[in-house]
């Protein structure tokens, strides 16, 4: 018998479109529901009820009834970025073990509640990351044995290979970042900063094994038309000090679909006094030579012109990238197996909320330092 019974807050078009499979394939979880808050827009509401139905789960309108559930442990939560703070500080409350979504929030204030709330209920709690995929275990075992000799910096790229590059208008000037985004969640497109920096940011942070006491960032727009007409970028830079001494740079961006044979650039450096490394998720990969057609875009699906979904991309059914094969490919599953060895283990995630919250600092104070052009201090 399951273990684990698994509530999934949200929908589909998130993220829990992987997540959901990845816990109802695992024999520790067994699927209980589907649930988000009332009063939701009749297109969010939609869209969970859609999974809960791919699922064969019912579809529960309200988190208390949900969270009262006696049948439910654990709960992946992937509401909305601007939700988060409120929706994951009840499931703490009511005691449930979560899984959380990245990024972890929308503002630190609400990843601060999340962490506080997760500690005063002693539940666990991990926010998806990539450092359970082979390369950053790879890369994490270099940095422990001394490969590079002493760290002295690391550098982490996270560039999604998806969406129609090209199509960003020149218009001969610098766009100006916003100090303080308020709204994250659009259909068209993401803040990419936040949304892909998030990955690098916490995967430098954690092989570096310190904190951020500084941080200067840019912002741009170089691709994509969706993002600039909602002025908000596809491509951000980010150079952290650390508290340790060791300087850490980050990148966070989307860069189209012809852009890599796979699915982007995932990469780590590792900068020592002995010299360097450098890790990535396609190494090592094999060539395949074959009559298969080479890949070519797919149309533009008008509800997600990024391909940010696998349920949206089934409509248009992108030619799969075959000429480039991983030997180890890092999934979703992987990480969720991880957080599901704490809880069996009773032992606290390596990405846990309170970890997680100093990640949003970082990229807080990189929007600031992206508007303001100068570096910002992290107190």
């Amino acid at each position: 018998m399951a273990a684990h019974g698994v509530l999934l807050i949200g929908g589909n078009r998130t993220h829990l479109e992987g997540y959901a499979r990845g816990f109802a394939t695992d024999p520790r979880c067994r699927v209980v529901a589907v649930a988000d808050e009332s009063g939701l827009p009749d297109y969010r509401s939609g869209l969970n009820r859609l999974l809960a139905s791919e699922l064969g789960v019912p579809y529960i309108d309200g988190l208390d009834a949900a969270l009262r559930r006696d049948d439910i442990d654990v709960v992946c939560m992937c509401a909305d970025v601007e939700r988060r703070g409120r929706v994951a500080t009840r499931c703490a409350e009511a005691g449930k073990h979560i899984y959380l979504d990245k990024p972890l929030a929308g503002s630190v204030e609400d990843a601060r509640r999340i962490a506080d709330a997760v500690e005063k209920a002693s539940v666990l709690a991990q926010m998806f990351s990539n450092i359970n995929g082979p390369w950053e275990q790879r890369a994490r075992k270099a940095v422990r044995e001394g490969a590079v000799g002493d760290l002295l910096g690391v550098h982490s790229d996270m560039l999604m290979a998806k969406g129609r590059p090209g199509t960003a208008p020149y218009t001969g000037r610098r766009r100006k970042e916003a100090p303080s985004p308020d709204r994250w969640t659009f259909v068209e497109a993401k803040r990419e900063l936040l949304d892909m920096g998030v990955y690098s940011v916490s995967t430098a942070l954690w092989l570096a094994g310190a904190r951020a006491s500084s941080v200067y960032a840019t912002t741009a727009n170089y691709f994509f038309a969706e993002h600039a007409r909602l002025d908000i970028e596809d491509f951000g830079t980010i150079t952290m000090e650390l508290e340790n001494g060791t300087v850490a740079t980050a990148t966070g961006g989307r860069i189209g679909w012809t852009s890599h044979p796979r699915a982007g650039l995932r990469r780590v450096v590792l900068a020592g006094t002995r010299g360097a490394l450098t890790f990535t998720d396609s190494d090592p990969h094999v060539k395949v030579f074959s009559d298969e057609p080479p890949f070519e875009m797919p149309p533009v699906h008008p509800w997600d012109p990024m391909a940010m979904w696998s349920s949206t991309q089934r409509e248009v059914r992108p030619r799969p990238k075959n000429q480039w094969l991983p030997i180890e490919e890092f999934t979703q599953e992987a990480d969720i197996r991880a957080f599901l060895d704490c809880l069996d283990r009773r032992s606290e995630p390596e990405m846990n909320a309170r970890v997680s919250v100093h990640h949003i600092e970082v990229i807080m104070a990189a929007y600031r330092s992206a508007a303001s052009g100068k570096p910002v201090t992290i107190g």
